[in-house]
């Protein structure tokens, strides 16, 4: 190798390693970013407005997941649910996947195997997701909302649904099921359903 090629080989290893990286960032924000960006805004949750608020779950404590599919920001989401499934899900605690139309069950049992999968009825249908439903049989319904905070809806961005599972497990009371919520959310697009149980198959 020639010298005056030799001195010059570091340098150029470097720009074209920071040009990959640029690439790669900018390419991110192409795909990912901006369309997730433009939908982090505010959502106003009320659990009133879901009839599943109002009854009472099968095991002490059940956490409801609103998926659907269609929605970017439940590519970054769903590795934080399964990892907090992984986690938490016991007898004391029961996760439920929820999914705006049949054409999603599939997808959704293979993301989430072993967790019940439904589509959900008319009126519970959240205002945004990825969000969840926390309810207990002692109080209620304690949490409704995104999973977290930020463009990504990751753990990275802090963990809602953990902190409220932690502080019921602790004894303590959450009820946390009226806000305005900001994070990467996504209008419901569910459809109408005549089961009658809350959930059809």
């Amino acid at each position: 190798m020639a010298p005056r090629l030799k001195r010059f080989l570091p340098p150029l290893l470097v720009v074209i390693w920071a040009l990959a990286m640029g690439f790669a960032f900018w390419w991110f924000q192409l795909r990912w970013y901006q369309p997730l960006e433009d939908l982090t805004g505010d959502a106003l949750f009320s659990a009133e407005q879901l009839t599943l608020s109002q009854t009472t779950p099968e095991t002490p404590i059940e956490v409801i997941h609103f998926y659907d599919a269609n929605c970017p920001c439940t590519r970054f989401n769903t590795p934080h649910v399964q990892e907090l499934i992984a986690n938490y899900q016991s007898n004391t605690i029961r996760f439920r996947i929820l999914v705006p139309e049949s054409a999603q069950l599939s997808d959704a049992r293979q993301k989430f195997p072993g967790i019940p999968v439904s589509v959900a009825t008319q009126d519970n249908q959240p205002v945004a997701s990825p969000a969840a439903l926390v309810r207990t049989q002692q109080l209620g319904a304690q949490y409704l909302g995104p999973w977290s905070p930020g463009a990504v809806c990751s753990t990275r961005s802090g963990d809602y649904v953990a902190q409220v599972l932690d502080q019921l497990l602790g004894g303590e009371q959450r009820n946390q099921t009226f806000q305005i919520a900001r994070g990467c959310l996504c209008p419901w697009a569910g459809q109408s359903s005549a089961a009658h149980d809350g959930v059809s198959t």
